[in-house]
């Protein structure tokens, strides 16, 4: 069960070698990239060091991760407004989720429908295992407590196997056997994004359970460590990209990173795009709300490099929220901080709007 929210953040799995196609929540697959195709004709993205809000309630802690942006209407660029727009196709990074995130994912997206029959759940990542309570409703309402491990399956879902199960404050697992039953006797997951179940294991199908956009790769380990699910991205050969084609500025510790083809923000189209979005207060993690970064933007700055790539420099959106006084954005002509005097590395980027229009 956990592992339903452990695969939220992963969107996706693909096959160990070439590139992992895309779905969305419907199933529709969205063609992957060729793999001889120049760098330049592909849209990339970096992150680094961000709390990623999917939505306003369900986040996902990036400590680094690297792609392909794949646009979900063939021949119309991603536009950054609309998450529906775009998926990401993993090449490398790790990401984590914590307790906090891990419940919220449960509780509204995975079973956040009317039949569902868990509620209430609470997940806590400690000690190398999941714990998750809640209630758990057959007929009545049952109190359940699950401790569990994870694994990855050969078709790349995400197994969830319970070591220690109590049920009304009772041996759970001696009262399945003594009844004959196994949780799935007791558990119909049919209505749940992407959960189902057989025997006494949850399986998670990380394609289904992502808020927009989604995130597909090829899943190479998850783990507890401390309090945090930590899920890894294998390695492929794109990523070979990173550090030759896309080159953020290395001064910069908490960004995303867009570069490449055609890219859509505000009413903003770059061609050649070369769009670096920091954080304003690099003392702690950039955290970033893609459906609202409209906010983050107005109380921040913006200027447009040498290069005629565009940096701008966000407050996090916790600080918004928390009542923050706006910024405004500063004029592009305006001495820039210490950190953005070096350009963006890149040749040949060109804005087809030489401002920033919002």
């Amino acid at each position: 069960m956990f592992v339903v929210a452990c695969v939220l953040l992963i969107g996706g799995s693909g096959a160990a070698s070439g590139r992992a196609p895309l779905q969305d929540a419907t199933g529709q697959t969205f063609p992957a990239a060729v793999v001889a195709a120049p760098p330049e004709s592909l849209l990339w993205v970096e992150m680094r060091n961000l709390t990623l809000h999917l939505d306003e309630r369900a986040t996902i802690r990036v400590e680094r991760l690297r792609g392909e942006v794949v646009s979900t209407a063939m021949g119309k660029p991603a536009v950054l407004d609309d998450p529906e727009s775009f998926s990401i196709r993993a090449t490398s990074g790790s990401v984590a989720l914590t307790g906090e995130d891990l419940t919220t994912l449960l509780n509204d997206f995975i079973f956040a429908y009317r039949s569902a029959p868990l509620k209430r759940l609470r997940a806590r990542p400690e000690a190398g295992h999941v714990s998750l309570t809640g209630t758990m409703h057959k007929g009545v309402d049952l109190r359940f407590e699950i401790k569990a491990v994870t694994s990855l399956t050969p078709e790349g879902l995400i197994r969830l196997r319970p070591t220690r199960t109590r049920i009304l404050g009772i041996d759970g697992a001696k009262l399945l056997r003594a009844l004959g039953l196994q949780l799935d006797d007791l558990l119909d997951l049919n209505g749940s994004r992407g959960a189902t179940v057989k025997g006494n294991d949850i399986f998670l199908d990380p394609t289904k359970i992502l808020p927009k956009p989604a995130i597909a790769g090829t899943v190479s380990a998850v783990r507890v460590e401390g309090k945090m699910v930590v899920i890894e991205f294998a390695v492929t050969p794109d990523d070979s990209v990173f550090g030759s084609y896309v080159r953020p500025d290395p001064a910069i510790s908490n960004y995303i990173y867009f570069r490449g083809r055609q890219l859509r923000f505000g009413k903003l189209l770059m061609d050649d795009t070369d769009l670096m979005i920091v954080d304003a207060d690099p003392l702690d993690a950039f955290d970033l709300n893609l459906k609202e970064y409209a906010k983050q933007l107005v109380a921040g700055t913006q200027r447009i490099l040498p290069s005629m790539g565009v940096r701008v420099e966000m407050p996090d959106y916790d600080s918004l929220a928390a009542g923050a006084p706006a910024q405004g954005v500063r004029d592009q002509r305006a001495p820039a901080p210490r950190s953005e005097q070096e350009p963006v590395a890149g040749v040949g980027t060109v804005v087809k709007s030489p401002v920033v229009p919002w």
